[in-house]
């Protein structure tokens, strides 16, 4: 039997200091699913791994014993602190697992509500388990599902055009330090999405500041600035990933935001820079899970450390204008629910249905086979057929309408194992769904 499952940790519930602990790099990723699929009772395997969250999306035989060895995932690759071993600290069961995806999906679980990072970030985990071979059809139809879910509900409501993205969020953070931007000397630290979001909304303030953008890989600036951006004039990518801590004691503004597993910026040194250059009032907002800067530069003088915990207060703030939205945007969600609660039912009802008709039909064929050796010349062999197929489906009515009819997932599974039970059909597995998954597939890339 297979049972959906969640389990991991969140912003609402865990602070950053215990989340950096359980973030996945990308680099890793492909590594962590192949270990989850190696559970004994893990058979299909997703994991969403963002700054806010690293959660385990599961398709497991057995509810407790999954759960065990996705515990024992979690304490195996975390990174071990003061606080030794940690579990996951939130766990869901069945339709509550494809509830939280879809909000998640859909921008009303972030952090930032109706953040538009999140729509990539569960494209890029169900990609990266689709590669890996642990998406099975179970969990591929569930993502699809959610990432439609998220589509609509950018487009059906407010949420999208409202949206507030967590690098937005920080320059907004900024501006109740600094003031306005435009005028400011700032360096970004990292250039994956967030860090380039927020270079793209700098360049777009009023104004003569300047920009400056570092990061280890210099390929990945080269094609950043291929892109068309504004006050491109303004930008600088010629300082060097080793010149960090001197940008950063000659910037009004700096903004960390790299997948380093541990601080790039460090007590120690950016004292050292900010004696050497000049002291000067800087605001340093890291935005990177793990922290990347040293929470002890907070305790230079004239320079204010943020992370991303800031941000929950942004969104208290832009809570109440975006109210209107959550109402649509749920109830995008719960259209998203029955389109699952219809598939799963499909999965049971059409292949229970099928494989009766085909076990009363092989009963019925032996039968005619025997009246056929039996009959005299006076026989009506087509009156047989016709009356022995009426019996067959008259039988079969009442099954095949009452299994249609039962909405509750738990009761329609329970009867379709009864009636399996009692005819002796085999337990039924996934292979309905992945031929259909194949089928919409090879359709869609005609």
């Amino acid at each position: 039997m297979s049972h959906l499952v969640v389990c991991g940790l969140n912003y609402h519930s865990s602070p950053i200091a215990i989340r950096e602990r359980f973030t996945i790099p990308q680099s890793c990723l492909k590594h962590a699913l192949e270990a989850l699929k190696r559970l004994p009772h893990v058979t299909e395997a997703v994991l969403l791994s963002t700054c806010n969250r690293t959660e385990v999306y599961a398709v497991v035989s057995d509810v407790q014993a999954g759960w065990r060895e996705i515990d024992f995932f979690f304490s195996s690759t975390q990174q071990i602190g003061d606080h030794g071993a940690l579990k996951p600290n939130f766990k869901l069961l069945r339709e509550d697992v494809a509830v939280h995806l879809f909000r998640v999906a859909a921008g009303l679980d972030s952090m930032v509500l109706g953040e538009a990072q999140i729509m990539a970030q569960v494209k890029e985990a169900h990609q990266a388990a689709l590669e890996a071979k642990t998406a099975g059809p179970i969990l591929d139809h569930l993502f699809m599902l959610a990432l439609n879910c998220g589509k609509r509900v950018r487009s059906e409501t407010e949420m999208g055009r409202r949206a507030v993205s967590v690098s937005s969020a920080a320059l907004e953070l900024a501006r109740g330090q600094v003031g306005a931007l435009g005028n400011l000397n700032v360096a970004v630290v990292g250039a994956g999405r967030m860090a380039q979001i927020c270079v793209k909304l700098l360049l777009s303030e009023e104004g003569t500041g300047s920009v400056k953008l570092l990061n280890r890989t210099p390929e990945r600036l080269e094609e950043f600035v291929k892109n068309n951006l504004p006050n491109l004039h303004r930008l600088n990518t010629e300082v060097s990933f080793d010149d960090r801590y001197e940008a950063a004691a000659k910037a009004n503004l700096v903004i960390v935001s790299t997948s380093a597993p541990k601080t790039i910026l460090n007590l120690d040194e950016l004292n050292a820079a900010r004696e050497k250059h000049g002291k000067k009032s800087t605001c340093i907002i890291d935005i990177s899970v793990p922290r990347n800067v040293d929470p002890r530069v907070q305790e230079i003088e004239d320079i204010s450390l943020f992370n991303s915990d800031a941000l929950s207060n942004i969104v208290t703030r832009n809570l109440e204008e975006r109210e209107a939205c959550i109402a649509g945007a749920e109830a995008i969600v719960f259209e998203a629910l029955d389109a699952f609660h219809g598939w799963q039912r499909s999965q049971l009802v059409g292949p229970t249905i099928a494989e009766l008709r085909e076990k009363i039909e092989s009963i019925r064929l032996e039968h005619m086979v025997k009246t056929s050796s039996a009959r005299t010349s006076s026989s009506h062999p087509e009156e047989i057929e016709h009356i022995s197929r009426a019996i067959v489906n008259q039988i079969l009515h009442q099954p095949t309408v009452q299994l249609k009819a039962t909405k509750d997932y738990e009761i329609l599974r329970q009867q379709a194992e009864a009636l399996r039970t009692l005819f002796s059909l085999d337990p039924l597995s996934c292979t309905h769904a992945a031929r259909s998954q194949r089928r919409k597939r090879s359709h869609a890339g005609d």
